[in-house]
């Protein structure tokens, strides 16, 4: 993997920050099981050279530590995972045996031998990177919570002299004296997105908040970020991109794929007759439609078409694509507009000789009918669907304020629903129950990572 692919894990303010000036110092914090460590270890895989990493921990032995994160090791040897609890460490800081207290005081000359200890035990290094982590684990095990501002500003300033860029880690939240002391301060959250946590939209999101980078820039403060396969991913604000063309994917006998391979292993490919549901919440906009889209070009792709009704404003039905029929009401008649949505569907299915997949605005059609008349207007889509074996699948689109979503949550096969949390697009299955999901897109289409 490319060092610019790393560096892509990560928040731009963070990568720029430690580019900026040599001997940065960064202060992770979290509660426990927030990815600290998982981001220090990202950070400095995407900005120190091979060998260089220094990881001081009094909890992490090497073996450990390249089991849970493999793709680490090369860049922090055997040797440079460092047991701060050792007594030649601790002697190093004037902490002796069998004595009440500090035989000399924390200085410049305290912290020069501090680290040549460290570094006696470590491989040789150009340019050493260093990981304190936990910072709190390493100053209860030394008993030095009461110096820690003092041997805390002392490394930052001998760090920033050797031009060493420096990690701590830290298990909490709140603001502390180490906050005034680093250059910059990051914190991870876990949080709850949507519903009560025993109901059905339950699900946990994970964010990072950059609070500092001194003299830099906060373009955005918070992103959505994932630890799926143990990996820190943050997400980028997502924009749709209509003009990508994907590979198909194909079906299987009579089974329909959503032409997103990660989509269908997530629902399972789609039945002949399946009625769906994506609802869309305050902030995704015209967002989804880089999920629709892929859908209508994969049913073209595999000899079907699409007949669509869309919301107004849409890009979709803006596009001239072929076999892609978008068809608005130009009446209030429920009867004229079953007949006229009939003809259309089945024009097409004429031409292409498969059943058409549709798809429809649960909003057009309230604005245009109301919610009485929508109602009505759908239960004659659906006779068509049963009656005339001429439509394969419907998908309803709402956004999650609309009078006729609840109407018809309850009789849907598949309920998605998309969120926007911090500029990133998410989705994520209320039928059937999924994982929230991370929408990202490339040359080669949608992609959906877990949050986990």
């Amino acid at each position: 993997m490319e060092r610019s692919e790393w560096k892509d894990r990560i928040p731009p303010e963070i990568i720029s920050f430690f580019e900026a000036f040599p001997g940065q110092s960064l202060l992770v914090k979290g509660r426990p099981g927030t990815g600290k460590t998982i981001l220090a270890l990202e950070i400095l895989r995407a900005i120190c050279e091979k060998g260089n990493g220094l990881y001081i921990s009094t909890r992490m032995e090497p073996r450990r530590l390249y089991v849970t994160s493999p793709w680490i090791r090369d860049f922090i040897p055997e040797r440079n995972v460092i047991n701060a609890t050792q007594s030649k460490v601790r002697r190093s800081l004037g902490l002796e045996a069998h004595h009440p207290g500090r035989t000399r005081p924390i200085d410049y000359n305290t912290i020069l031998q501090f680290f040549r200890v460290i570094y006696e035990e470590a491989e040789d290094m150009d340019n050493p990177m260093i990981i304190f982590d936990s910072w709190d684990g390493v100053l209860s095990h030394l008993n030095m919570e009461a110096e820690a501002a003092a041997l805390t500003q002392e490394i930052c300033d001998f760090c920033r002299e050797v031009e060493t860029h420096t990690i701590f880690v830290t298990e909490r939240e709140g603001i502390a004296t180490i906050d005034f002391i680093v250059d910059g301060v990051v914190t991870l959250r876990r949080l709850r997105l949507g519903g009560s946590e025993a109901g059905p939209e339950h699900r946990v999101v994970r964010e990072i908040e950059i609070e500092k980078v001194r003299g830099l820039p906060i373009r955005q403060s918070r992103y959505l970020f994932t630890l799926h396969e143990g990996r820190f991913r943050f997400f980028k604000p997502f924009l749709e991109d209509l003009t990508a063309r994907v590979e198909s994917a194909p079906y299987v006998e009579d089974r329909y794929s959503t032409g997103i391979p990660d989509l269908d292993r997530a629902l399972g490919q789609l039945p002949a007759g399946n009625v769906g549901l994506w609802e869309t919440h305050y902030g995704v906009n015209k967002r989804y439609e880089q999920m629709l889209f892929q859908l209508c070009m994969n049913t073209v792709a595999n000899g079907g078409g699409v007949v669509g009704i869309p919301h107004m404003g849409s890009s979709i039905g803006k596009m001239n694509l072929e076999n892609v029929v978008i068809h608005y009401p130009e009446t209030e008649d429920i009867n004229v507009e079953t007949a006229s949505f009939l003809s259309v569907v089945r024009n097409l299915q004429e031409k292409v000789k498969k059943p058409i997949l549709t798809f429809i605005s649960l909003d057009t059609l309230e604005k245009t009918f109301g919610v009485k008349g929508a109602l009505n207007l759908l239960d004659n889509f659906l006779k068509i669907s049963e009656e005339t074996k001429l439509i394969s699948s419907i998908l309803y689109i709402a956004g999650s304020g609309s009078s006729l979503l609840r109407s018809v949550a309850n009789s849907v096969d598949i309920h998605l629903v998309f969120r926007d949390v911090n500029g990133a697009l998410v989705l994520y299955g209320v039928r059937p129950v999924t994982c929230l999901y991370g929408v990202t897109v490339d040359e080669k289409g949608v992609h959906l990572t877990p949050v986990v």
